[in-house]
């Protein structure tokens, strides 16, 4: 082929492709070429691989990408359950319909809306109550002072006590002995005997505990508590105003200091303070150690002699010695003589502090400047620290400088002690006793025990101290009983705090009280003054506790503290522990009540019934039987099992209720009778003693024997109680099943006229049953229905 035949043919190709495309010849230059391809590529690289690869893909399938994104984008975006408009031209049968569209649609958002609020609030509350427990936990566990105040509630943490194995005691023997104490003193307060100081009663116990440190505490606490008068206010506010605290703590120190004294100079001037005073600055101060002292008497220096007769509580032996040195004394000796004998006398006051003003503050006697300020109160900041070189004497020298009714002068002492020095300076954690010493002689008790109670081995001590003070009305407690340990009241002087005397109690006992039930009764008796928030009384309120964290299913402790039954007579049990603390206030019936409902709170009908019973709330507690019954009546029986239990109980209710020994509401009595009656049938229906089971449905008036006797049951049905009710499914079933085996064992037997009359009853029977199941005025469960359905096309 030559040249010209090809050009001819490709002529021919270009205007049969003209003709079929009908599109116009496109002559492009070089320059149009690279433009569009330029074109082509930016748009390529702007789109992206994954477009590129996706039309590909989609285009070797036959798919066109593009018209498929505009049908795409032509569909409406409606939302399914977006109500929907009404049009202004359509017709009335297509308004209804949209009004109807609407009116479901709006219950459904509605619906939706609650059902997301509900989940929400429960939501946060389950929340709130998970971090309420932890905050309980946490806050139980620490023991050091917060000034918070936190509202918590106790919250169970279940324990399982197993009742064949008998505990040891959690009470080591220190801890038996205080027990013992408290439980003699709190028997004689029932007794409606004479109440004993219990301070008095435990320092004189501490006397056997072989520690002498131990005794100096509880005799320091029993000296310093020594008021004359009950407090008729609040601890705190009181503590300041009377002077009773300083002054028998200053006398406390006095009353020490004599003993050293005596321990320094021999055991023979004890009787004779003139004497023991003499021998004793004769012993302390030789020639060498007088320089610098002013005033003499007999050779000796006469203001040590005053002061260390002061020291000891001596002040007619120091008018004596002041006496001795001349006349230039005498009016200082009459303003120590006033001062003893609780009268003033102003005019020799403003001349001695006129002279300390003037010549005392710059003497060389460290002992003038001591006695001079402890008499009139000059420069109450100044240490004296070459006179007082313990703290017991830095201690009495500002106590000696607070006058009757100075509550400033006593509050800044407090603070000094407290807050200025603190627990750092008196290196408490190495010297315990010495800094509760300090606390407790500056009339700071409440922080005192708290400090005490942080080491294990002094608890005890602390949680009786608080106690003993407690029961004498002195103790400050806190405001709540949901308040920490020890908190800061805004109200109250600075800088005292106020102890939490039940959250110290509960985290004492809450040790042994499984082990030793009747000890922890005893300390949770010391509370019956104090409320919780719901008002409840703290004694009961712990017992409550105490029970109920006992365990879901754990006896035990209900028959150590309310007794056991012994027959059927609701009047036989034997006296519990809690017996011994019933009086007006409260019984044991008023506590069994409480657990009860603390119980059914919770959900253990079984435990909450017999409480109820024992209450004598019989109405409660055969609601709670009824619930439970209606639960486990079609269940089989098994040894040990809820329904066995059930069983008995429901056994010894009704025999209750023949004799007229408990009076109850008729309605409850019928729904107990008619669960019982269902209980029996059931046993029967298990056992496979059919006729026996019916005969005993019969009596219940709830099945229907034919299709005429459906009306008349459904009207009984209507008059029952929803935990009747609830049985009545299984009631159905059972009768139905009952029906099918009889029909086939019938249909296997000969076929006699009489057995053809027997399958014709059964097939009624079930029609009635059928009948019943279907007319019920509530939904039968699926199960229920689907099993009906089977039995009864095995009778046709």
């Amino acid at each position: 082929m030559d040249l010209n035949t090809l050009l001819q043919r490709a002529q021919n190709l270009t205007n049969e492709a003209k003709a079929e495309c009908e599109l116009p010849a496109v002559e492009r230059t070089l320059q149009q070429v690279l433009q569009a391809t330029t074109e082509l590529h930016s748009r390529i690289t702007q789109t992206g691989g994954k477009e590129i690869q996706a039309h590909i893909l989609l285009g070797s399938k036959g798919v066109d990408l593009p018209k498929l994104n505009q049908k795409l984008e032509a569909l409406s975006a409606r939302k399914t359950f977006e109500p929907l408009d009404v049009k202004a031209d359509t017709d009335v049968r297509t308004f209804l319909k949209n009004e109807r569209e609407n009116a479901i649609l709006s219950v459904i958002e509605d619906t939706n809306k609650n059902i997301s609020d509900s989940v929400s609030k429960q939501k946060w509350a389950s929340m709130n109550k998970t971090w309420n427990e932890e905050k309980t936990r946490l806050l139980d566990a620490l023991i050091a002072p917060s000034q918070n105040f936190i509202d918590l509630q106790r919250l169970p943490e279940p324990t399982i006590v197993n009742p064949h194995c008998q505990p040891s005691s959690c009470l080591d023997p220190l801890e038996l002995v205080y027990a013992q104490e408290l439980r003699q003193y709190n028997e004689l307060l029932l007794k409606g005997s004479h109440r004993p100081n219990l301070v008095q009663k435990f320092a004189h116990l501490s006397q056997s505990f072989g520690d002498s440190r131990l005794t100096d505490m509880w005799t320091l606490l029993a000296c310093v508590t020594q008021i004359s008068e009950p407090l008729r206010s609040d601890p705190i506010k009181s503590r300041q105003q009377r002077p009773e605290f300083f002054t028998h703590a200053k006398s406390y120190l006095e009353r020490r200091y004599r003993v050293f004294m005596c321990s320094q100079v021999g055991g023979s001037y004890a009787s004779n303070s003139y004497q023991l005073v003499l021998a004793f600055v004769s012993h302390r101060f030789r020639a060498q150690q007088t320089i610098g002292l002013v005033d003499t008497v007999g050779e000796r220096p006469l203001w040590p002699l005053v002061y260390y007769g002061l020291r000891c509580g001596s002040a007619d032996v120091a008018v004596e010695f002041l006496r001795e040195a001349g006349s230039s004394h005498d009016e200082f000796a009459q303003l120590v003589a006033d001062r003893n004998a609780g009268e003033t006398n102003s005019r020799i006051e403003n001349q001695l502090r006129l002279q300390y003003a003037n010549k005392i503050r710059n003497s060389t006697d460290a002992y003038k400047k001591a006695v001079y300020c402890i008499l009139l109160g000059c420069d109450v900041n100044e240490v004296h620290g070459e006179v007082a070189k313990t703290i017991d004497d830095f201690l009495w020298i500002r106590l000696a400088m607070i006058q009757p009714g100075d509550a400033a002068n006593y509050g800044k002492l407090q603070s000094l002690i407290l807050e200025q020095y603190g627990e750092k300076y008196f290196n408490a954690r190495q010297q315990p006793y010495l800094y509760f010493e300090t606390l407790a002689l500056t009339g700071q008790f409440e922080a005192a025990i708290e400090f005490l109670a942080r080491r294990d081995d002094n608890r005890a001590h602390a949680v009786h101290m608080a106690i003993a003070l407690h029961e004498l009305g002195l103790l400050g407690g806190a405001r709540s009983v949901a308040q920490p340990l020890l908190s800061i009241d805004i109200i109250d002087p600075q800088p005292l705090r106020r102890l939490n005397l039940t959250r110290l109690i509960r985290q004492y006992v809450q040790r042994f009280e499984r082990t030793d039930t009747s000890e922890a009764l005893h300390y949770y008796y010391t509370l019956r003054c104090l409320r919780d928030h719901k008002g409840r009384n703290m004694f009961m309120a712990c017992v409550c506790d105490l029970v109920v964290d006992s365990g879901v299913f754990d006896t035990t402790i209900i028959d150590l503290i309310f007794g056991q039954r012994q027959s059927s007579d609701q009047d036989e049990v034997n006296s519990g522990l809690f017996r011994q603390f019933e009086c007006p206030e409260f019984d044991t019936r008023t506590m069994a009540a409480l657990v009860a409902d603390e119980l059914a709170t919770l959900g253990n009908f079984e435990m909450s019934a017999r409480l109820y019973e024992m209450a004598g709330k019989y109405n409660l507690a055969l609601k709670h039987v009824c619930i439970l019954l209606a639960q486990v009546v079609q269940l089989p029986t098994l040894g040990g099992s809820l329904r066995e239990r059930l069983g008995q109980e429901a056994q010894r209710f009704s025999q209750l209720l023949a004799s007229d020994s408990i009076e109850v509401e008729p309605k409850m009595k019928s729904s107990f009778v008619l669960l019982q009656d269902l209980l029996i049938f059931f046993n029967f229906y298990h056992e496979g003693k059919f006729n026996a089971a019916l005969d005993q449905l019969r009596q219940t008036h709830l099945m229907p024997n034919t299709t005429d006797d459906v009306d008349v049951c459904l009207a009984n049905v209507k008059r029952l109680s929803g935990e009747v009710i609830k049985v009545l499914p299984d009631v159905i079933v059972a009768a139905m099943d009952i029906a099918q085996r009889q029909y086939k064992q019938l249909k296997t037997g000969t076929g006699s006229s009489l057995e053809q009359s027997q399958m014709q009853q059964l097939r009624q029977r079930a029609k009635g049953l059928s009948n019943m199941a279907a007319t019920m005025p509530y939904r039968l469960p699926n199960d229920t229905n689907r099993r009906l359905i089977q039995l009864e096309l095995v009778m046709h």
